[in-house]
């Protein structure tokens, strides 16, 4: 056999070269060497029945991308989002058309959509994907889902703002029905809201709504619409349960007699809060239906200590405006900061015991693990060390800041302190000042969400009664 395979091959060779031909030999790797994938990290420190689950759930992952990315703009072809616009229109004005005469063939293209869709599904687990496709699908499906539901988180509804919501509504129902009945069909009120939902994420719908945000008319009528006041800073109630105790000590002071132009300080608190994920630590990704990651001492979501700031003059006495009567002293008060920087609660509001050689109850400059109070996994059973059964923590931030009014010379002295339901942490001599503590009962005004504890300072005995 090898005599005979002999000629052949030399005759085509010897025809190639004479068509000035190359010869190209291909080698082609054994099929018995097989190439081992490369092993997540992930895969090792996950368990075996969670990583299940995610692969499994990983088909139906990209189906919600999918569909958020369209509900989002955030596709790469917007044509899908104004034909399901146009299909949403035509459905809305010819409703009873298309159910008279397709609404059969309706019922078949859901069912064909249904059998496309599990396909789909048993095609994308076939692909068997990893852990890492799985944790980066469902990470840009977290985003995209904030994204779409980032106008109602934005918003930080209270349980105050929800229930002047409901009260609202329910005064406007008699209006709503003459609308309806009278002014405009149910059918367009219907088309209209569906097409400003679908198309609320898209640029030209973003820029069309500030720009008619800046009209004041814009402003008035949402706020009768709804009875909430949008242009409120997420650090509202702290500002507004200050601002109130400022009104009233104001008040009392200048039917007594004393100085009201005094500078007034208050305390803030600040709450971190964590959560220990296997695999990864500490981190300040917490679950979506706890708390948030920066905190006052009432759980309201608060601006975290770098991105903390004092309200300017007009829109911290703009949140005092619909109960208080604004006070003449208080007009035109701004804020500054006493301390020149946020700093730790070492004592974690005394729950922590400092050693005896400790002077300082604060710090500014404190450790990633120092301060913190640990809990367990609902934030219950606290404990000062850490252990595997605590999974959540959190630690104490305190600064003062000081109100001053227009008329007010002396700032350093005779100067009213509040703190925001804390105690004075302050580690100044306090020989030369007599300190007296009162607690205010907190106010059924919404605006007073926290109970507002003040430290009064008075001055020392006049030096010549010595």
């Amino acid at each position: 056999m090898a005599n005979s395979e002999t000629p052949r091959s030399e005759d085509s060779n010897t025809s190639r070269n004479k068509q000035g031909e190359h010869e190209i030999r291909a080698q082609f790797a054994s099929t018995a060497s097989s190439v081992k994938p490369q092993s997540s990290p992930l895969l090792s420190s996950t368990p075996p029945t969670v990583a299940k689950a995610l692969v499994k759930a990983y088909p139906y992952l990209l189906i919600v991308n999918k569909l958020l990315a369209v509900a989002t703009w955030t596709n790469d072809d917007y044509w899908i989002n104004i034909i399901l616009m146009c299909v949403y229109g035509f459905a809305v004005l010819y409703f009873e058309t298309l159910v008279t005469w397709s609404g059969h063939l309706i019922l078949v293209g859901a069912v064909i959509m249904y059998a496309v869709l599990n396909n789909r599904i048993v095609e994308e687990t076939n692909l068997r994907p990893t852990l890492d496709d799985v944790v980066q699908a469902l990470t840009t499906t977290c985003i995209k889902a904030d994204i779409l539901l980032s106008p109602i988180t934005a918003l930080a509804l209270t349980p105050y703002d929800i229930k002047r919501l409901l009260f609202t509504t329910v005064f406007l129902t008699p209006l709503y029905l003459v609308a309806t009945f009278l002014l405009i069909k149910p059918r367009t009120i219907l088309l209209h809201a569906g097409l400003f939902l679908l198309s609320y994420h898209s640029g030209y719908s973003r820029v069309t709504r500030r720009l008619v945000w800046k009209l004041k008319i814009t402003r008035v009528v949402c706020f009768y619409l709804t009875g909430l006041d949008f242009s409120q800073a997420r650090n509202s109630s702290l500002f507004a349960a200050a601002f109130a105790k400022v009104q009233k000590t104001a008040s009392s002071s200048s039917t007594v007699g004393a100085d009201p132009s005094k500078p007034v300080r208050f305390t803030y608190v600040i709450y971190e809060n964590q959560r220990r994920w296997l695999g990864i630590g500490w981190t300040s990704n917490l679950l979506s239906y706890e708390r948030a990651p920066w905190t006052d001492e009432f759980l309201n979501e608060s601006s975290s200590v770098e991105s903390f700031e004092l309200p300017n003059s007009e829109a911290a006495s703009s949140v005092t405006q619909p109960t208080y009567v604004q006070h003449p002293n208080i007009e035109g008060a701004h804020w500054r900061w006493v301390d020149k920087a946020w700093r730790l609660d070492l004592t974690n509001d005394g729950a922590i015991t400092l050693a005896s050689g400790k002077r300082s109850k604060t710090t500014a400059n404190p450790t990633a693990d120092e301060g913190y109070l640990y809990f367990d996994n609902v934030w219950k059973k606290p404990s000062t060390e850490d252990s595997y059964s605590k999974y959540t923590r959190r630690r104490r931030w305190v600064r003062t800041a000081e109100l001053v009014f227009n008329n007010s010379t002396d700032v350093s002295n005779n100067s009213t302190s509040f703190a925001s339901g804390v105690e004075d942490i302050s580690t100044e001599d306090s020989s030369s000042k007599n300190r007296k503590s009162l607690r205010f009962a907190e106010d059924p005004e919404p605006l007073s969400d926290a109970t507002v504890e003040a430290v009064i300072s008075e001055d020392a005995p006049d030096k010549k009664d010595e």
